[in-house]
């Protein structure tokens, strides 16, 4: 195998990535591609230690097959198709009736 064409890349985590409150070995990844670890509060915090991905968070990984990049890159910027946190979520706002004058019926 050839190392001179490995791609690294970093990917700063939103806060509606899939994988806050996540372990990162939770992070399923492509074929011969691996996690290295996490920069946070500019500290390095490597793969091994098995860290709880947290907004805010870059996440270092390496492709070894730099055709696997883009691949890589779109699985580590997965996030929620809506607004969502560990604190709120819009998904469980409660009823409101004073919302029904908005509406005609």
């Amino acid at each position: 195998m050839i190392f001179a064409q490995t791609k690294f890349i970093q990917t700063k985590i939103q806060f509606n990535s899939c994988y806050c409150g996540n372990p990162l070995s939770a992070i399923k990844l492509p074929k011969n591609c691996g996690l290295l670890g996490i920069v946070r509060s500019e500290k390095l915090i490597l793969a091994s230690d098995n860290p709880t991905v947290h907004y805010g968070d870059d996440i270092l990984a390496v492709a070894l097959n730099p055709g696997m990049s883009p691949e890589l890159q779109f699985i580590l910027q997965k996030r929620h198709p809506v607004l969502w946190s560990n604190y709120t979520c819009s998904l469980n706002a409660e009823y409101d009736s004073s919302c029904e004058e908005l509406f005609i019926l």
